[in-house]
């Protein structure tokens, strides 16, 4: 018998750290409308691996990532999809583009996201 992490780990973190997020499938369900969920986001330093197999983490640049627990969607968001988070505490939120997407194989998916800013005119 298997265990259900997504039941069992996934689904009380996600009840306390996840954030109320908005999904506009560009690219997932072109023409669907947009649809509430909820997400991890987190943001991180850069990670770089070096050739010796050391990781370098000072780089100046981040990675921003949002966690999402796969039960919870019909279809997964995925790369050029459109996701609005609010601000909450200290973590500044806005409209973000799904950049790129890792399954872990246990209930959970990764979205590397980067801020979407308009054109400027």
């Amino acid at each position: 018998m298997g265990v259900d992490f997504s039941t069992l780990i996934l689904q009380p973190n996600f009840d306390v750290w996840s954030r109320d997020i908005q999904i506009t499938p560009v690219a997932s369900q072109p023409g669907a409308g947009s649809y509430g969920a909820r997400g991890i986001l987190r943001s991180q330093g850069t990670r770089i691996i070096a050739p010796e197999g050391e990781w370098i983490e000072e780089l100046s640049d981040q990675e921003t990532k949002l966690d999402i627990r796969d039960a919870e969607f019909t279809v997964l968001p995925q790369q050029g999809d459109m996701i609005y988070i609010a601000d909450e505490g200290n973590m500044k939120g806005g409209t973000f583009e799904v950049t790129n997407s890792e399954n872990n194989g246990g209930g959970e998916t990764t979205l590397s996201v980067r801020k979407w800013e308009p054109a400027a005119p």
